[in-house]
């Protein structure tokens, strides 16, 4: 399973590939490698001599002019390489306290790592792979490796469905009885972008950002063609594809309106981060998003350190990269629940984000509970959630019916928040556990163990999880205790003496007759709801001691003394310091 590896353990050896069949539109022959790119991280020592600037990716259609970094053994292979357009993946952390940690045998932060890895343009002429051979034999080079393409993981689907199943099959109308979401709990959505004037998600938006950085001119695969907003970053992450709308709007949507649909979340908030783009399939028309493992993992860093408790990826390749696998593990750290598709193809092959250690990897249902036949699977599936025929916002304030791991992935990270809502304190690692833990058990067979490789622990179960998220409502009953013999108890009072500096004297000023005793239980009980009255044997006799276990007879000889204490103690005139009378309450 994914999330139940234990630890952010990172990868600092690229995955081997696994192939893909003909249902990838986007690959060809299962190669997702980005012609004229590849991603290098540098060793810290020589990430600390650089003497480059290298900027963070540049805003509109801006280059960036470093072409070196600034060490110089690195630097004459990029020359060779036609290195231009060089830019950091994330800002770069302090030497110093780097150099602190290791010398006390701390691993060093995920943060560090992203700061020190850099995306290099290079001759698209030159293989990546071999580019990126070439500077991994560097000793100033920890890891280089192609950068690696990301895509959409749905399947279009001509069929709508009147309704939402995919809510009632998760038990979300159950859940809702226990929260509608918290306008305090973010889920960010890695994607397309979303229609930011969207009638039912507008209301929920926090501010996101574009990352898509593809440069003014990329080399789409053959057959393919971009379009839209693609060259550089900016703080409008504007949806030009519909699916990273469609995904939002199953997380969460403006609901109980009577307008469009419900989302798993009603007041849950959307951070939306564009990471893939507009391309369209010159054939047929087809429209996808896509996007870069680099733009993916510095959209992963922006989600945590803004404010994001849950991450929603329904993207990914068969490839991993080093950087992604960081930044997941980052946002892991900070304490972010990080959910993926686990990819379309029907394969067992392993697709990327989805499988790294610590992410929810989530497979697709039909209506029935039967897996979607495009789902993958594999042994670092966690949970399977509703699939096929999902209805949901999209692109100019509309609605549309999509297909895919994508769809699946947003009830579950719907579901996730909905946990964070109820008990904002969870990690994610026992988000996860609740998660897994609550799913309803699927199988193709009785034999079938759970989790099994193709729907994990089970479909996701929204309403299990929030109740066990909550834990039991413990109501804490008063029990009344009723003295048969009533007794006569002085309640002590204190007064403050300014005449006698700070001091203050307690003095059982105010007695009545106690009939009963009203005590809190000190322990939790089982729930109930009824008050339980407890009647004792015979009362205290004169003499003997009472419930307090105070001799009855002490009662009158106490206040007899508290009284003449009070009495020297009073100012003239009978009132206490503060003018009231002797027996004021």
């Amino acid at each position: 399973m994914a999330a139940t590896s234990g630890g952010s353990s990172r990868k600092r050896t690229p995955a081997p590939r696994a192939e893909l069949g003909a249902s990838a539109p986007l690959y060809i022959d299962g190669d997702d490698v980005i012609p004229g790119e590849v991603i290098i991280t540098l060793r810290s020592d020589a990430a600390d001599v650089m003497t480059a600037s290298v900027p963070i990716h540049p805003g509109g259609l801006g280059l960036s002019l470093a072409d070196a970094l600034g060490v110089s053994g690195v630097d004459a292979v990029l020359a060779r390489l036609g290195a231009h357009d060089i830019t950091r993946l994330a800002p770069p952390s302090q030497g110093i306290a780097r150099s602190v940690m290791a010398l006390d045998g701390v691993p060093e932060p995920e943060e560090s790592i992203l700061g020190r890895s850099f995306r290099v343009r290079i001759d698209t002429q030159i293989a990546p792979d071999k580019a990126a051979a070439e500077l991994a034999g560097l000793d100033e080079v920890e890891i280089a490796e192609p950068n690696r393409w990301r895509e959409a993981s749905v399947i279009p689907n001509d069929p709508q469905f009147a309704a939402q199943w995919g809510l009632t099959k998760i038990n979300a109308p159950d859940a809702w009885d226990v929260t509608k979401g918290s306008a305090s709990v973010v889920v960010a959505v890695i994607d397309s972008g979303v229609d930011l004037d969207h009638p039912e998600l507008a209301p929920l938006l926090v501010p996101g950002f574009d990352m898509v950085d593809l440069g003014p001119n990329p080399t789409p695969n053959p057959g393919w063609r971009f379009e839209g907003d693609f060259a550089g970053r900016d703080p409008i992450p504007e949806d030009e594809v519909g699916h990273g709308t469609h995904v939002a709007g199953t997380i969460a949507a403006v609901s109980n309106n009577a307008v469009g649909v419900a989302g798993v979340g009603w007041e849950t908030r959307i951070m939306p981060i564009k990471a893939l783009t507009r391309v369209v399939r010159i054939s047929d028309g087809r429209v996808s998003g896509t996007g870069s493992s680099a733009d993916v993992a510095a959209a992963i860093r922006y989600a945590a350190d803004n404010g994001a408790h849950v991450i929603n990826m329904s993207l990914g390749s068969p490839s991993s990269t080093s950087v992604e696998a960081s930044a997941v593990a980052y946002a892991v750290s900070k304490g972010v629940v990080v959910v993926a598709a686990m990819g379309n193809d029907g394969s067992s092959s392993p697709s990327f984000p989805a499988a790294y250690p610590d992410v929810i990897a989530v497979a697709a249902i039909q209506s029935n509970e039967s897996r979607a036949a495009f789902s993958q699977t594999g042994p670092h599936i966690d949970i399977s959630g509703p699939g096929v025929g999902i209805l949901s916002t999209y692109l100019a304030g509309g609605l549309a019916t999509l297909s895919g791991t994508s769809m699946a992935t947003p009830h579950v990270a719907g579901v996730a928040a909905l946990v964070k809502a109820v008990k904002p304190s969870l990690t994610s690692a026992e988000v996860g556990d609740i998660l897994r833990s609550t799913a309803k058990p699927l199988r193709d067979v009785a034999s079938d163990p759970v989790p099994n490789d193709r729907y994990g622990w089970g479909l996701v179960d929204a309403s299990a999880a929030v109740l066990k998220a909550r834990g039991p409502i413990v109501l804490k009953p008063t029990i009344t205790v009723k003295l048969r013999t009533p007794v006569v108890a002085c309640l002590p009072k204190t007064i403050s003496l300014p005449e006698c500096g700070t001091i203050k004297t307690v003095i059982p000023l105010q007695c009545k007759v106690i009939k009963s005793v009203q005590i809190a239980c000190p322990v939790t009980p089982t729930i109930t709801k009824k008050t339980t009255t407890i009647v004792t044997g015979p009362g205290p006799q004169p003499g003997g001691a009472d419930p307090f276990g105070v001799e009855q007879g002490g009662y009158e000889a106490g206040f007899a003394a508290g009284y003449a204490a009070a009495i020297e103690e009073l100012q003239s005139g009978g009132g206490d310091a503060y003018g009231e009378g002797l027996f004021d309450e």
